[in-house]
């Protein structure tokens, strides 16, 4: 595909020439990261029944530049990623892109700019953005524009007002009718510090979901499936500092939604959204989370789903080089037979009554520091898929790798 080259030199030219420059003058605002793993995969396809294993040998090159001026902070990060595969049949290569640029502005002291955007080309994708798993169906580009404007109206209080813009784009159209979406979000939010270790406020956000959603059935006749919806959150937020190794934060409130499809009806459900942090001591870290809304499906042909989550991770030097961390999450989607659009409702086979899907992610690492520029890691992955929805599969992957500051 020439997309993909075409993507990497243009990213590559944009890093080299900054990078050049600032040699030139002696200033070492650029990192560049070499990453090279060697990898097990027992499951590669993710079925349920006759699976394949492989090894991979997976090369990450991490470009860095960091600007820092007076009054504006300009960060961009460039990552190829290149995978060989010893047992693939379709294709024992991918090449994969991630860029990242940040921008951050005081206009003044009490007005700030915040702008980032998330760029991704992957081929065979395994995991998108916002904790959804992704099936290797297709090559895809993905990308996540988004910018808040922050002011501080009184020495207590500031408001925000933020949006951001998805994209998921699949290259071939079979999937791409199905799958491509836009995401437009809007948000509004008032925070006010109570107390120095408490802060309170209020929040607004609206969410507009459009989906390709054209179909096409084995006579070649083309459906257009109406999935788009329109979300509303308000909501109040708590931030609290328990003390000072223990810091809480939620957001809770009603959400009602909307659908473009008069034949689905809109919901309103309410949504929890909290984190805790927690300083066991300096060597120590524990971070724990849930949340719960009316959430947007990745399966076709479903409009909404209403997700649950359950996430926690540890992080523990057992040495001053040594560190360990271990990281779990627990998804659960309902899918109900109401959220399908009613022309696929009328023409083809549909599931009744409502489905579930649960999703177990579990993985650990441990790194350590042979000197200042030099890491030795070794890692597993363990991802459980229990669904009615779609294939159920379960996978590992064992991997060892070398990680280098050039």
């Amino acid at each position: 595909m020439k997309l993909k080259h075409w993507t990497g030199i243009f990213l590559l030219c944009i890093l080299i020439l900054p990078v050049s420059a600032t040699a030139r003058e002696g200033a070492r605002n650029w990192h560049i990261i070499n990453r090279l793993r060697l990898e097990y995969d027992d499951n590669i396809r993710q079925v349920d029944r006759d699976t394949t294993s492989s090894w991979k040998i997976i090369e990450e090159l991490e470009f860095q530049i960091n600007f820092n001026l007076e009054q504006t902070f300009v960060g961009l990060r460039y990552k190829p990623s290149f995978i060989w595969w010893e047992n693939r049949s379709e294709d024992s290569t991918d090449l994969h892109h991630d860029f990242d640029f940040i921008l951050n502005h005081e206009f003044s002291p009490n007005v700030t700019l915040s702008v980032k955007d998330t760029f991704r080309y992957a081929e065979l994708p395994e995991l998108i953005e916002r904790g959804v798993v992704v099936r290797q169906e297709n090559d895809f580009i993905y990308n996540m524009l988004k910018a808040a404007l922050t002011y501080r109206w009184r020495p207590k209080t500031r408001l925000e007002v933020a949006g951001r813009y998805d994209l998921l784009r699949y290259d071939e159209d079979e999937v791409a009718d199905r799958h491509d979406y836009d995401l437009y979000v809007f948000g509004l939010s008032m925070m006010h510090s109570l107390l120095p270790e408490t802060t309170v406020g209020g929040e607004f956000r609206y969410e507009s979901l459009d989906y390709e959603d054209v179909v096409r059935d084995l006579g070649d006749e083309i459906h257009r499936i109406r999935r788009d919806s329109e979300s509303y959150q308000f909501g109040g937020v708590m931030e609290h500092m328990f003390n000072p190794s223990l810091l809480g934060n939620a957001r809770a409130g009603l959400q009602y939604k909307d659908y473009e499809d008069s034949d689905i009806s809109s919901e309103t459900a309410p949504y929890i959204d909290g984190a805790i942090t927690y300083v066991l001591s300096p060597a120590t870290r524990i971070t724990t989370g849930a949340s719960y809304s009316l959430f947007d499906a990745n399966i076709f042909p479903y409009a909404n789903q209403t997700r649950a989550r359950l996430y926690g991770s540890i992080a523990h030097d057992l040495t001053a080089r040594v560190t360990f961390t271990l990281a779990g999450n627990y998804t659960r989607g309902e899918y109900k037979e109401g959220d399908i659009p009613a022309e696929i409702r009328e023409q083809y086979e549909v599931p009744e009554g409502s489905e579930s899907e649960d999703i177990y992610q579990l993985s650990s690492r441990i790194v350590y520091q042979v000197n200042r520029n030099n890491w030795v890691e070794l890692g597993w992955q363990y991802v459980k898929l229990d669904t009615d929805v779609r294939m159920e599969y379960e996978r590992n992957r064992f991997n060892v790798g070398w990680r280098a500051r050039l």
